[in-house]
C-alpha cells in the first residue's frame, strides 16, 4: 500500500521526464512506480500543454513536487471553505474517503477543483483576468467541471464581460497553440492516440446509472430542492459530476463543494460513514456492477452530509420526546 503513495503524481512526473528525454509520454513504457509492469498507451492522458506547465515540478524530486502540489490543494481548499462557511475544510479531506483516496495516490483532480472554485469566486468579485486565467488552466482537466466552466463563460458573454472572455481565449490559444509551435504538431497526434487508449480503459457508465445511480439522483434532487435553488453554478457542478463516467471515488469530490455552498452547517458524521461502507460490505467479487455499487454507496455519504441533521439536533429531539 505504501508503494501507491502519490503513484499517479509520480507517473505524471515520469511522463514529463520521458518527454523531455525525447520519448513519447503517451506511448507504452515500463511503469515508473510498479517495476515490471508495462504502462500501455494512454496511461498519461493529460493534454500536451500540461507538459510545459508541470515541467518545473518534474525537475524536482517527486517527494518535493508532490508536497508542493498537496500544499496548494489543501491551503486553497481550506481557505475557500472558510470563506464560504466560516468553518475549517480540512476535516473533509480526512473524513471523506473520496478526498483521502485522491490525496493518497496524488491525483490532480483536487488541484483542478480548487482552480475552478477560485475562478468562480474571482468572477463573482469582478476579477475577470484572474477568473479567466484559472478557467483556462481548469480546462486542462475538463472532466472535473467542464459544464461549470461553460456556464461561467456563457454568463460572461451574456453580461458582456469581454475582458474575461478575451483573456480566457488568449490564454487557451497561447497554451494549446504554443505547445504545437514548441513541441511540434505531432505531440497532439500522439496525445489523441493515447487518449483513445485511455478512454477505452475507463467505464462508460455515469454515476447516475444502476445499481444505485437512481438513488443518488434522488438524493441530489432533494439536496438541490432544500438548499440549492438559485445557485446555477453549484447545480452545474453537481450535474457535471453525476453524468461523468466514474469508476473511482476521487473523481466525485466536487460533491463536497456543492454541499458546502448549499448547506454551510453540514454535519461531519455522514462523511465518516464513507470509511465504514468498505469495511462492512467488502468488495469480494469485482464486477462492473459491484464496483459501481461500492463507488456509488461511498459517494452517497457526501450527499447525505447535505441532507441529514446535525447530531445536537438529533439529541435535542430525542430528549424532548
Amino acid at each position: 500500500m505504501l508503494q501507491q503513495i502519490f503513484a499517479d503524481w509520480r507517473s505524471l512526473m515520469v511522463g514529463i521526464q520521458i518527454w523531455l528525454a525525447g520519448g513519447n509520454p503517451y506511448g507504452s513504457y515500463q511503469h515508473p512506480v510498479f517495476p515490471g509492469t508495462t504502462v500501455h498507451v494512454g496511461w498519461y492522458a493529460y493534454p500536451p500543454p500540461s507538459l510545459f506547465l508541470a515541467t518545473p515540478l518534474a525537475l524536482l524530486p517527486w517527494p518535493i513536487s508532490a508536497a508542493i502540489m498537496l500544499l496548494i490543494c489543501i491551503v486553497g481548499f481550506d481557505r475557500w471553505v472558510y470563506l464560504r462557511s466560516g468553518r475549517v475544510g480540512l476535516p473533509w479531506l480526512l473524513l471523506w474517503l473520496p478526498f483521502t483516496q485522491g490525496i493518497w495516490i496524488g491525483q490532480t483532480t483536487l488541484l483542478a477543483l480548487v482552480g475552478l472554485i477560485w475562478a468562480e469566486q474571482a468572477a463573482s468579485e469582478g476579477r475577470d483576468i484572474r477568473a479567466a486565467l484559472l478557467l483556462a488552466l481548469v480546462m486542462l482537466k475538463p472532466q472535473v467541471g467542464g459544464v461549470s466552466v461553460a456556464l461561467l463563460l456563457l454568463s460572461a458573454l451574456y453580461d458582456r464581460r469581454w475582458r474575461l472572455v478575451a483573456t480566457f481565449t488568449a490564454v487557451c490559444v497561447a497554451l494549446w497553440g504554443g505547445t504545437a509551435l514548441l513541441a511540434g504538431p505531432q505531440i497532439y497526434v500522439q496525445w489523441i492516440a493515447g487518449l483513445s487508449g485511455y478512454t477505452s480503459a475507463i467505464p462508460d457508465r455515469p454515476l447516475l446509472f444502476p445499481p444505485f445511480g437512481p438513488i443518488l439522483g434522488l438524493l441530489a434532487l432533494l439536496l438541490w430542492y432544500r438548499h440549492g435553488r438559485g445557485d446555477i453554478f453549484g447545480l452545474a457542478l453537481l450535474v457535471n459530476t453525476l453524468i461523468y463516467p466514474i469508476s473511482v471515488i476521487y473523481t466525485a469530490i466536487a460533491i463536497a463543494v456543492v454541499v458546502i455552498r448549499w448547506r454551510p452547517t453540514w454535519p461531519w458524521y455522514p462523511l465518516a460513514l464513507s470509511w465504514i461502507i468498505p469495511l462492512v460490505f467488502p468488495l469480494t467479487v469485482r464486477t462492473p456492477d459491484s464496483i459501481a455499487g461500492m463507488t456509488q454507496a461511498i459517494i452517497a455519504t457526501g450527499l447525505l452530509a447535505g441532507l441529514l441533521p446535525s447530531l445536537p439536533q438529533v439529541w435535542r429531539t430525542s430528549s424532548a420526546a
